[in-house]
């Protein structure tokens, strides 16, 4: 709604644009909108009129459109393909200068630019509830999808952005190939052997932005790391060797006012973490 107002006053730009995407990505992710990345849309049910029907796929279209009419692809003598086009995520700036907000075929993982791909694929809500990897026959399914997929755990367990660019380039297809037998449909976006699905839409990219060459980070990254924030704060024990208790992070359940003193500076903390 407020990106909406920003725009209807011409007062649209990428910061607002990337906020929206962030706040409509964070819905998601925590199952407020019933479009989360651990839920599963059955195609053949009776289409709905929220976030889990057409009024979520219209807003997401949008968003879409919204980055490609303000992030327009450079064009010139010697332009590389970007990464994404051939199905690699991006995990880098294009330039120092690159600020731009891109479209990503993002799998269904967590804090694959953070972690090692194993721990991503063993962190994600999706994988988790598909494969039960909280259980041991569970965990022997995701080594029996990665065994298929040709993955040593030597590998995956490195960190992703370090990993064999031969390996990242084939991972979206040996994703695509191994998916449906282990019910894994939405794993990852599908799309042409061009680099674009069909109509151009890229139902189902993620958001990814860059600062330079200070980060690159997906929405589902910022937030993941918004909503811990919120939930837990900057925690540091007073001592190394002392461990965080639960009641630490969340405050004594019996006294209101002081979870409410908690709460203030999670929220700030959460609101300066956006801009920085």
């Amino acid at each position: 709604m407020m990106y909406s107002l920003a725009s209807e006053l011409g007062r649209e730009d990428n910061d607002l644009l990337w906020l929206t995407i962030v706040g409509v990505t964070s819905m998601e992710l925590y199952g407020r909108s019933s479009a989360g990345v651990g839920v599963h849309v059955n195609s053949g049910a009776k289409t709905a009129s929220g976030w889990l029907g057409m009024r979520g796929k219209r807003i997401r279209q949008l968003l879409r459109d919204e980055v490609r009419r303000l992030n327009p692809p450079e064009v010139g003598i010697g332009s590389r393909v970007p990464p994404e086009a051939m199905g690699i995520i991006p995990t880098t700036a294009r330039s120092p200068e690159d600020t731009s907000i891109r479209l990503s075929p993002e799998p269904k993982f967590l804090l694959i630019r953070h972690w090692s791909l194993y721990d991503s694929m063993l962190h994600s809500p999706y994988l988790f509830s598909r494969l039960q990897t909280w259980k041991e026959s569970g965990l022997k399914r995701l080594h029996n999808l990665l065994a298929k997929m040709g993955v040593s755990l030597v590998q995956c367990r490195q960190s992703y952005a370090h990993m064999d660019m031969m390996l990242k380039r084939e991972l979206r297809t040996k994703l695509l190939k191994h998916a449906e037998t282990f019910n894994l449909d939405e794993l990852v976006p599908k799309i042409d052997a061009d680099g674009k699905d069909r109509g151009g839409a890229k139902d189902g990219w993620g958001f990814v932005r860059s600062w330079g060459w200070r980060a690159t980070l997906s929405a589902q990254d910022v937030g993941v790391v918004i909503g811990a924030l919120l939930e837990v704060g900057n925690v540091k024990s007073s001592s190394g060797s002392e461990p965080i208790s639960s009641q630490d992070l969340l405050g004594d359940p019996d006294n209101d006012g002081a979870q409410g003193e908690e709460w203030l500076p999670r929220f700030w903390g959460a609101y300066d973490a956006l801009e920085e």
